[in-house]
């Protein structure tokens, strides 16, 4: 009778301590860009991040990598061939075996990896989403689809790495770097360029960028594709499209490596384009312009390449000051030749006089 009392006795005492413990454990409530509020313990050790762009702004809030748990295949080896990679070469350790290069969760090894949070793309929730949620993850949706989602997205994650002002501080440098285009462009009548953003291509087919993003609209460009309709991110048209559309400037997207310049000023029917007979087909930046957190130079280079007579920027040192205060890191001049893409661009309209020398 006595063992018992004290039995219940000391159960009762532990419920206390556990229900005091949980009581006063941090709890962070992130709102994601679905608008659903999730709940994060704190301090959180572990994030696993599925999107492609995403993965830089984790690093740079944070200082580095060691939270970072598990990333997208395709996201690992873009970075790892660039000078992100060469930054942090210990992006070739973390784990990629959790999400598919096309998004699709592995639920069962994500139960036993254990992550405290997981971001995954807003779309096609049914398929990306929902069957982690289904198995109680804990999932904050990301969108890049307007200026506000991606600030929406750095500000979440300065909330779940608790470093709001280091986050803060990227969205002000964001807000400075488009005021300071804005300003430019609104003393001017200059017309906007037209441009045709690729993604990919085959023969005579490509995939572009469809809708107007907002990293377009930051730097004064004008997407093509939206004029004809397009509203979707990525889209696959004919080559008789884009000889319709007639682009000033044609842009190859960095992440995709299979695709120089070289391949569209040479194509054997887009030769009457004018971004073809003037030159004006550049491979962007690899840096990534759908995240706050460094999009901010790519809106620099987007503006200089659409208005090469009202902006000068010294992109080499902007550059460099832009990596040391995202990443604590200084570059060398091969470095910022790789993320200029100084040897894609060589034959590009005016490129290397405006990128390839320090001023």
């Amino acid at each position: 009778m006595t063992t018992t009392r004290y039995s219940a006795v000391a159960l009762g005492f532990a419920a206390l301590i556990a229900t005091s413990t949980f009581a006063q454990a941090e709890t962070v409530s992130i709102t994601d860009s679905r608008g659903q509020s999730v709940q994060i313990a704190q301090p959180v050790k572990n994030v696993a991040i599925f999107p492609l762009p995403i993965p830089e702004a984790l690093i740079a809030i944070d200082g580095g990598t060691e939270r970072l748990m598990a990333i997208n295949p395709r996201a690992q080896s873009a970075l790892m061939k660039g000078v992100i990679g060469q930054l942090f070469p210990e992006i070739a350790n973390i784990r990629t075996d959790l999400v598919a290069p096309n998004f699709i969760p592995n639920v069962e090894e994500i139960l036993k990896a254990g992550p405290d949070v997981v971001l995954q793309w807003q779309a096609k929730g049914d398929e990306r989403v929902a069957p982690m949620e289904n198995a109680g993850i804990k999932v904050a949706t990301v969108s890049t689809e307007s200026r506000e989602t991606r600030r929406g997205y750095v500000a979440m994650l300065g909330q779940i790495l608790g470093k709001q002002e280091r986050a803060q501080a990227f969205l002000d440098w964001e807000d400075k770097t488009v005021n300071d285009i804005s300003s430019v462009l609104a003393a001017t009548d200059h017309k906007k360029p037209r441009i045709v953003f690729i993604d990919s291509m085959n023969d005579n087919e490509f995939v572009v960028f469809g809708r107007e993003e907002a990293y377009f609209k930051a730097s004064g460009l004008v997407n093509a594709a939206t004029e004809a309709g397009f509203t979707e991110g990525s889209v696959k048209v004919g080559a008789e499209s884009l000889l319709q559309w007639n682009p000033d400037i044609i842009l190859v997207n960095y992440y995709n490596d299979t695709i120089k310049p070289a391949d569209i000023l040479g194509h054997p029917v887009l030769g009457s384009l004018d971004a073809v007979k003037n030159a004006r087909v550049y491979k962007t930046p690899a840096i990534d312009p759908a995240t706050a957190a460094g999009g901010e130079l790519a809106y620099q280079w987007f503006a200089e390449i659409g208005y090469p007579e009202l902006f000068d920027t010294d992109m080499r040192k902007a550059v460099f000051d832009g990596f040391k205060f995202l990443y604590g890191k200084e570059l060398s001049a091969e470095q910022i030749d790789r993320l200029m893409q100084m040897d894609w661009n060589g034959n590009s309209a005016g490129y290397a006089k405006s990128f390839g020398a320090a001023k």
